[in-house]
């Protein structure tokens, strides 16, 4: 992915979920009340541009952000240090990306429902499932080593002609190899 397309790919996930949509989401008046640079929102955003960017770890993205005076400029402070990404991270719950993800998933069904490609091809549903390592402090119900926990996401992709959307996803504990019906339904 080039410069570019990675810049405007961005701004059209930040329109979807703005400052003000975020905050109507989330309750983060707790989060961010002694907060002067990282607020959760600002945070996100860093979450967004580091997956695009294909960052691998929080200390890259601190380095990234102390470099790249374009990303400097779109979030407003120039430096983070690693530890103040990790706590940020350990701050925020997971039911927070849980709500995020719903609502983002709920904005893409309302505008393709109308769509006359899907009632044309139908649609092909994908299972994508990966695993993650995870804080043991967040995800107690997920202990999978005494120092970490681990999470499967098991993602339904529903894939059209032109499109390719997200539409159901399922958290489990790393060791299941499948969903259950007794799984964390999202």
């Amino acid at each position: 992915m080039d410069k570019n397309t990675i810049k405007s790919t961005i701004n059209e996930l930040l329109k979807v979920i703005d400052e003000h949509t975020f905050s109507n989401l989330i309750n983060v008046i707790d989060l961010d009340k002694y907060v002067k640079k990282l607020t959760a929102y600002k945070f996100l955003q860093l979450l967004i541009i580091s997956q695009l960017k294909e960052t691998k770890s929080l200390t890259q993205m601190s380095k990234k952000l102390r470099d790249e005076e374009e990303l400097q400029v779109q979030l407003t402070f120039d430096t983070i240090s690693t530890s103040q990404l990790s706590r940020k991270l350990g701050d925020l719950s997971p039911t927070l990306f849980e709500k995020i993800f719903h609502y983002l998933v709920l904005n893409i069904q309302a505008k393709t429902k109308q769509s006359p490609i899907i009632r044309e091809i139908g649609r092909l549903h994908v299972i994508d499932s990966t695993t993650m390592s995870m804080s043991v402090s967040q995800y107690p119900w997920a202990t999978f080593r005494k120092t970490k926990s681990g999470i499967r996401l098991h993602l339904r992709v529903v894939v059209t002609k032109e499109l390719t959307l997200p539409d159901k996803g399922i958290l489990l504990h790393a060791k299941t190899c499948r969903p259950h019906s007794n799984g964390r339904s999202h």
